[in-house]
């Protein structure tokens, strides 16, 4: 079974998970949301853990700032690569039990 996003938006209330943003995803969302680029980086990111690079802010609760109530992300046609990309080319050794799609696709396989 292949994987089918529910759109619970689980993915994007990960406590402690972080979103690395590069220069051609920051030049995107800013433009997307008619900022400059140093003024999303002020508003928008924080230097990362490991201090190697930029990352989305989070709620306090760990949600992603451009999470809607809806469920839906606000910045959605930009969206980072790490978010883009998930769960076809990347996952936690935890994502089955954060994600209800990974753990659907993941116990139709294993039946």
């Amino acid at each position: 079974m292949a994987f089918v996003c529910r759109r619970c938006g689980a993915c994007c209330r990960i406590k402690d998970g972080i979103v690395r943003v590069d220069d051609g995803e920051i030049s995107r969302i800013a433009a997307f949301l008619g900022m400059r680029e140093d003024e999303f980086i002020e508003k928008e990111t924080e230097l990362s853990p490991d201090r190697k690079s930029l990352v989305l802010h989070s709620r306090p609760d760990g949600s992603c700032v451009f999470l809607t109530e809806g469920n839906l992300c606000r910045i959605n046609p930009v969206k980072p690569d790490k978010c883009r990309t998930f769960p076809q080319d990347w996952t936690n050794p935890d994502s089955a039990s954060v994600c209800p799609g990974l753990a659907a696709s993941r116990d139709a396989v294993t039946g």
